[in-house]
């Protein structure tokens, strides 16, 4: 996982949609704040002018998951993800959040409804990190889901949710280097925090053989591009070092699959090649 910069674009596509959102917004509050029903408009997601910034090729998510930071435009469509749960919430263990307003009976968390709309709540991700993969509560299960743990305080209404302290990462928010690191010897993830180690056990960032060994691989295949760099002329063709060039260029900006394995390598050779 690493840290998409993500600028909001200012052309007069995305204008239109977000004037569409905040409608449906308004729509949604009213619904609610009469008694009614929630019902979130799903059209809002399938909406081709914000698809297009979304799974994009290019920035901000370089087609690829926000969370475990494989390619999806390679084999998958890809969600758009709610990082706050739009209706039901369910913790870590993936129990359904109970709520008691005004000391009065206990019902279930509506949901942040109030940011089913906001592009800043919403991420690009794969199936396998947004779905739930087996039984809801099986300790063997992962993928997102519905979960979303706060560490104590608990936001129920709009404007609360800067009161809460997540302990998910978003990596359009917040800097995942400072929650996690792979152990270079295995593709594993090591939790710096619990908020890494959260993140690590509920989108099953360890789990899923087949993605630690692809961050295994970029391990190796950027020390070897780095090996590539450091070499003479004499000893590397000046095309190898390009071609390594151009890859470690990506790793450093965050747009190849599994950067952050790879930005770990670099760091670690660094300091043995001037290049």
């Amino acid at each position: 996982m690493v840290r998409i910069r993500f600028t909001e674009p200012s052309n007069a596509e995305w204008s239109a949609w977000k004037k569409d959102c905040a409608r449906a917004k308004a729509s949604l509050l009213k619904d609610v704040a009469e008694g009614k029903r929630v019902s979130i408009k799903r059209q809002i997601y399938s909406d081709q002018r914000m698809q297009r910034v979304y799974k994009s090729a290019g920035r901000p998510f370089y087609g690829k998951c926000a969370y475990c930071e494989s390619d999806i435009l390679l084999n998958q469509n890809g969600d758009i993800e709610h990082w706050r749960p739009k209706k039901q919430v369910r913790d870590e263990v993936g129990g359904i959040v109970m709520i008691q307003p005004n000391c009065g009976p206990r019902i279930r968390h509506p949901g942040y409804y109030w940011l089913a709309y906001d592009w800043r709540n919403l991420l690009f991700s794969c199936i396998k990190c947004n779905r739930l993969s087996g039984n809801q509560k099986s300790k063997d299960a992962y993928g997102k889901g519905e979960k979303f743990p706060v560490k104590d305080f608990r936001a129920t209404k709009p404007g609360e949710e800067s009161k809460e302290k997540p302990l998910l990462i978003n990596p359009v928010i917040d800097d995942p280097e400072n929650h996690l690191q792979i152990d270079p010897r295995t593709g594993l993830l090591i939790p710096k925090t619990d908020r890494g180690r959260a993140s690590i056990d509920i989108f099953g960032l360890n789990k899923r053989e087949a993605l630690v060994s692809a961050r295994f691989e970029c391990i190796m295949t950027t020390r070897l591009r780095v090996y590539t760099l450091c070499g003479s002329s004499d000893e590397v063709p000046e095309m190898d070092k390009n071609h390594a060039r151009e890859k470690i260029r990506r790793i450093r900006l965050g747009s190849a699959p599994y950067s952050a394995a790879g930005r770990a390598v670099i760091r670690a050779m660094a300091y043995d090649c001037k290049w």
